[in-house]
């Protein structure tokens, strides 16, 4: 039998049997393909495994036996502590109100420009007022003292020394938690 299937094989057209051929070999290559990864992930495409089902057994139950209930150990509670309320944030008011100095007309010259501003923090205030100065004026510009915390209808004067070859026109900085005020600067 299988000679015959081998004749009726090559009775068929050129083009059926080269059709039959190719379609063989992609089973085949696919039919390896499948069983080498299934090879390589360990498991077998043959092989079943079984895994047995339990079976129960009768196993006798104790009965519960009631447990001593603890007695609740008294706490003790505590109180906080009550924070002091703030109030809200400071508002930084300046002096002088005009809000420009010009070095040879409002500062005093001792080897430098000596100029005075006065921070104020109002009494309406509710909180402290914190506050810091700063300059865009180059050169070595200070002032003395450079930040402070000021209490509610308190001020607080400032020193603001400009050397004489630091002449620039330029911008005296007085900043609060919500505020800044500035103060234009000329020589």
């Amino acid at each position: 039998m299988p000679r015959d299937t081998f004749h009726k094989f090559f009775a068929l057209p050129r083009y059926v049997r080269t059709g039959m051929r190719t379609r063989m070999l992609v089973t085949v290559l696919c039919l390896a393909f499948v069983s080498s990864i299934l090879a390589a992930c360990g498991a077998s495409a043959t092989a079943v495994q079984s895994i047995p089902s339990p079976t129960p057994t009768h196993m006798i139950t104790p009965t519960p036996k009631p447990s001593p209930t603890p007695k609740p150990t008294p706490t003790q509670v505590s109180t906080p502590t009550p924070m002091p309320i703030q109030g809200p944030p400071a508002v930084l008011d300046l002096r002088p109100s005009s809000m420009s100095i010009v070095g040879h007309l409002d500062c005093q010259k001792n080897g430098a420009f000596v100029c005075f501003a006065r921070v104020l923090s109002s009494s309406s205030n509710q909180s402290d007022l914190h506050w810091t100065a700063f300059t865009n004026v180059p050169g070595s510009v200070t002032f003395s003292p450079a930040s402070g915390v000021v209490a509610p209808g308190q001020s607080v004067l400032v020193t603001i020394t400009v050397p004489f070859n630091a002449c620039t026109p330029g911008l005296f900085f007085f900043q609060g938690p919500v505020n800044t005020h500035t103060i234009t600067w000329a020589c």
